[in-house]
């Protein structure tokens, strides 16, 4: 099978947003507690973080960290996570009923974010939760003087503001799963009194605002949106596609991220909506706070113990994966922030358990990409047979997947799927009167079984390759296996 993929290098979508690529660390054992801060954990370090662990996660580049949570963040309560750690309350997460401590709370999680070269985004419990602590977690967390909350940070030791800039208006409320749900008029009226607190506690900050489930019609985003539009900065919504259900597996899970791309699209435009007829309306960006493929009778079982996270992700959950950062790279006119779910264990993309630490195949898309990508993503378009999953009503889906990027020098990152199951794929790169150096590096993800995976007795079982090629300087053509990615970089003459 041949396809294409054609760009203009002066036809720009514009900068990569620099916190288009983050993650969700959800308080959650396992994950930030007795996960990556585990100060029992031979390979800890002076704080408490795991180093069989960091190093995977900064292989990742992360921009962004939210935090904590998730629906576990909907009976979190701030204030048992400060002061001294030997104080601090054990307690039981509401929503799934475990045990869970709070030694790696505020304080801890920021320091790390900033370690890491990353923004906190903290998501405030709107679950169990009450206004004044919101407003409260945010004095503590960013403003200076005697206020009764300033000053108590400066008494746990942390003399200077964290100036947290993102903050988040619950999670899910919308869902009977979910621990404060409401109605869309109840959320929106709610989320637009929260901003207009927090504003006046810090008006910097940028707040995200829950755009309704990816599931179900636009009714809760339709009612939202206008009634916060003045008051927040990020309009979310959270992105799962499930291996599970009726029609061909291999292609529903493929085609799962074009249903967020429907979803991200039909946000833009009732924010373009809002922006035009409610009255001082601030500039709306989309968000997508979560995001996976995702088995949610694996990954929401209880789970207290590192050693019940095992081996899940295979290539196929990879490759629609890098179809998902592709299409936020496409959208990036409008969608600015992701946060996928999660960074480690629970869907996450590093997992821990008593044998060992290892990257799932979902992290080498994401690894491959971030390291790789250029500055500005261009406008580039396709051409390739392609496949339909009509129970998901989406058609005319081509085999390839893509999305181009640009650096100043002149470099190009062509990040290519090819999505077919059985048959491989020619790609002829073009750029009308750009000529290419005759050499390309590849970085190629494959493996003969399209649903191998990774564990902890082989790391690497799927893993990338890089070589360099020698290509047609006029028309570079890259070969793609079966069911692979590709990350190409190219160097314009």
């Amino acid at each position: 099978m041949r396809s294409s993929v054609t760009f203009l290098a002066d036809r720009q979508i514009g900068a990569v947003p620099p916190t288009l690529f983050g993650h969700l660390l959800a308080r959650r054992t396992g994950v930030a507690e007795e996960g990556l801060h585990d100060p029992s954990h031979p390979s800890a370090d002076a704080f408490g973080i795991r180093q069989d662990i960091e190093p995977l996660i900064r292989g990742l580049r992360p921009t962004v960290f939210r935090w904590p949570g998730g629906c576990t963040g909907a009976s979190y309560h701030w204030l048992d996570g400060v002061g001294p750690v030997a104080e601090r309350p054990r307690t039981i997460d509401v929503h799934f009923g475990t045990e869970v401590g709070y030694k790696f709370g505020t304080n801890e999680f920021i320091a790390w974010c900033r370690r890491m070269g990353a923004e906190p985004l903290v998501n405030w419990n709107m679950g169990t939760g009450t206004f004044d602590e919101a407003l409260a977690w945010l004095e503590y967390c960013n403003r200076n003087g005697e206020t009764r909350w300033a000053k108590l940070r400066r008494e746990h030791g942390v003399e200077q503001p964290h100036n947290v800039r993102y903050w988040q208006l619950g999670n899910e409320t919308y869902g009977w799963w979910e621990l404060g749900q409401t109605t869309a008029a109840q959320y929106g009226e709610t989320a637009r009194e929260w901003s207009k607190g927090a504003r006046h506690i810090d008006p910097s900050i940028a707040i995200v605002a829950l755009g309704g489930r990816l599931e179900e019609k636009l009714d809760w985003a339709s009612t939202v949106i206008p009634l916060v539009a003045p008051y927040v900065d990020y309009i979310t919504f959270h992105a799962f596609w499930k291996k599970n259900g009726p029609g061909d597996p291999w292609y529903r899970v493929l085609a799962g991220p074009h249903w967020a791309e429907w979803y991200a699209r039909a946000l833009t435009a009732l924010i373009a909506i809002a922006q035009r007829e409610v009255e001082r309306a601030r500039p709306l960006s989309v968000a997508i706070t979560e995001w996976n493929t995702s088995d949610f009778a694996v990954h929401m079982a209880d789970t207290p113990t590192r050693s019940a996270y095992q081996p899940y992700y295979t290539l196929q959950d990879a490759l629609a994966n890098a179809g998902f950062l592709n299409m936020v790279l496409r959208e990036s006119r409008s969608v600015k922030l992701t946060t996928s779910a999660q960074i480690l264990n629970v869907r996450g993309h590093i997992m821990a358990n008593d044998e060992g630490v290892w990257p799932e195949t979902i992290y080498w898309p994401y690894h491959m990409l971030v390291n790789n990508l250029g500055a500005t993503v261009l406008d580039a378009w396709v051409d390739s047979e392609a496949f339909s999953v009509p129970e998901m009503l989406l058609h005319g889906m081509p085999y390839l997947d893509a999305a181009v990027t640009s650096d100043p020098g002149g470099r190009i990152a062509c990040s290519l799927v090819n999505r077919h199951r059985d048959e491989p794929l020619t790609v002829r790169i073009s750029s009308p009167g750009v000529r290419f150096r005759d050499q390309a590096r590849v970085h190629l993800l494959h493996h003969d079984d399209p649903l191998a995976k990774n564990g902890p007795h082989h790391v690497d079982n799927v893993a990338p390759a890089a070589s360099t090629v020698r290509v047609d300087a006029g028309a570079p053509e890259i070969e793609l296996p079966p069911h692979s990615y590709a990350l190409v970089e190219l160097q314009i003459a």
